[in-house]
This record gives structure tokens, sequence and C-alpha cells, in this order.
């Protein structure tokens, strides 16, 4: 692997879905055969994920996505024994054939806005086959059961002043940020407005929420209601309770992929899974495979023509190191 294609398939794995476009992963190119993914400094949330399962997950499907892109370009690669300080050891392995989903790599985007009247049928039913660990719903008062319980988890998690200003950091709320266009949340990706961005950069200061919260409007600042209940389908992501993060998040960046494929957008509420109340109420109502954890939960539709906002994403000369 020279270090031109190197350079092209970091690029490309860079597209790959981590938490809160936080990107934690970075690469070393060791040799012609062998490169390793790092943990990028400073690229945590030490409130909103303390264990570091999220990052886990991100630094997966980062992975799973230079696998992805490493085989456009006739490369096979295999997993071994990371070294102190790495995250995960890659070696070339010999020519491989392109996998399908990963001609979708560079397509895939979340979409947080409302999404069409298409009901999708066609799509979602083939979703349905390949993605046995998606428990797909299209009933409608099944996608108003999610769409509030989703709302009052969200509600919950913002009442944490840490988790607000966590979230305010990596929040991009005006195209004159210097970093708008390279990571964290910027509010074309958010679908917010300028008036709705300015407003957030407000409403989640210090003081300013707990004054809303306490007037019962906070919840109609944070809610997303309208947005979920716009979904062809919500889409339970459930995965062995067991499975290291890591491994999770290589299937979850597939799955994602396997919705592009389909001509499907997706945005995940892993609020969903992160709040025990909520995650408990899910099982109650549709049921949890045996063994198995919820990981985040999709709402999956036909997003508008031109609606998908481009990615932010770190330069590839920032991502190696």
């Amino acid at each position: 692997m020279s270090p031109e294609t190197f350079a092209a398939i970091v690029a490309d794995a860079a597209l790959s879905p981590n938490v809160h476009n936080i990107q934690p992963t970075g690469w070393r190119r060791i040799d012609d055969a062998t490169v390793a993914a790092i943990q990028a400094p400073g690229r945590t949330l030490p409130v909103g994920d303390p264990t570091g399962r999220d990052v886990a997950a991100s630094h997966g499907a980062a992975v799973e996505g230079f696998v992805l892109a490493a085989s456009l370009r006739g490369l096979g690669m295999t997993l071994g024994a990371a070294a102190d300080g790495e995250v995960a050891r890659l070696t070339v392995t010999g020519e491989a054939a392109a996998d399908p989903l990963a001609l979708f790599l560079t397509r895939r985007r979340t979409y947080r806005g409302a999404f069409t009247a298409d009901s999708a049928p066609a799509a979602l039913d083939a979703l349905s086959k390949t993605a046995p660990d998606l428990t797909v719903l299209r009933d409608r008062a099944d996608i108003d059961h999610v769409a509030r319980l989703n709302d009052r988890a969200s509600l919950g998690g913002f009442r944490h002043a840490g988790f607000r200003a966590e979230l305010l950091a990596w929040m991009r709320l005006s195209p004159r940020d210097p970093r708008w266009a390279v990571d964290g949340l910027n509010a074309r990706a958010m679908q917010m407005s300028g008036l709705e961005a300015a407003a957030a950069g407000v409403v989640l200061r210090p003081g300013v929420f707990k004054v809303l919260d306490r007037l019962g409007l906070a919840g109609a600042l944070t809610g997303e209601a309208a947005v979920v209940r716009s979904s062809a389908a919500v889409a339970l992501f459930h995965r062995p309770a067991d499975e290291a993060p890591f491994e999770t998040g290589r299937r979850w960046h597939r799955v994602w992929l396997e919705m592009t494929r389909q001509g499907l957008s997706a945005a995940p509420m892993t609020v969903l899974a992160d709040d025990e109340t909520a995650a408990q109420a899910l099982a109650d109502r549709f049921g949890r495979p045996a063994g198995a954890r919820v990981v985040t939960v999709f709402r999956i539709g036909v997003a508008p023509d031109g609606a998908l906002p481009p990615p932010a994403r770190r330069a590839v000369a920032d991502l190696i190191v």
C-alpha cells in the first residue's frame, strides 16, 4: 500500500459514522502492508460517554470503513493484535474483490430533517431481510410511541448541565465558526435555520435552560417528535449484550450502509439506548432478542432531493500521524 493509496483510503474511511462527529480515529502507516488506527487526542466525550463505549464503536465503524475502502482498491485487509497505543492494527493480506457495500461509503449521510411522504415499502422489506439485527417498525402508532419516548429521554439528558456544556462545545452554530466544515455538529447538519441556531446557542447557556425548564418550555425546544413521526419506519438495532463495542461499531456501519444501498436515509436516536427507562420501555413494547441489548434506534425514510448535507470532516493530513 503506497502512501498515496493509504491517504485515499483514509479519506474514504473518514466518512464513517461516529458519535457527535467528533472523529476520534487517527491513522498511522507502519509499512507497505500494515496500518494502525489510533485514538486522536482530545476527541472523547467524558460526560456523554463516560465509559468510552460510543467512542470505541466509532473506532469500529472507522476501521470497517477502512476495510471497505481498501476493498474498492483491490486490497484485502485483516485485523491483528494491536500494539500499545493502538486501537487496531490492519494488515494487507492480498487481493480482494470490492465489498458490495463499499460503493455506498461516500454516499451515506446522517439526515436529521423531515422525510418525504414516501413509505418506501420495497426498500424497507429489503432492509429487513438483509439486516436481521434490525427490528423495523412501520406502524404509525409504534412510530408515535418511539417519538414520545425519544422526546422524554432527550429532555432528561439536556437537564444535565455537564451534558449541555459538552454538546455545545461540539456544536458549530454559525458558518463563521472555523470548524464549521471540519468536525462536530454544524447547524446545517442539524437542520437548523440561522435563527434556530442562534437561539440554541442562547438556550444551552448555563442558567438559561434551567429557567426555561422550570417554565415548562424546554421540552418544546429539545423535542424531535414531529421529525420522527415523518419517518417511514423506525428501527431498533440490537446486538449481543456482551459484544465488544468496537465490533458493534463495525456492524453499525454496515447496517447503515445497507440503508443507503436501499435508497434510504437515517438518523440515530441513541438516547433511547442510553436512557435505561427508555430502553426498558422499548423492550416492554417490542421485545428484545435473548442476550441482546438495544444499541440505538434509527429513524428511517426518504430524504427530499438535495437535502443531504455535505459532510464536515477533518483534513486527511490531520488524520494521519
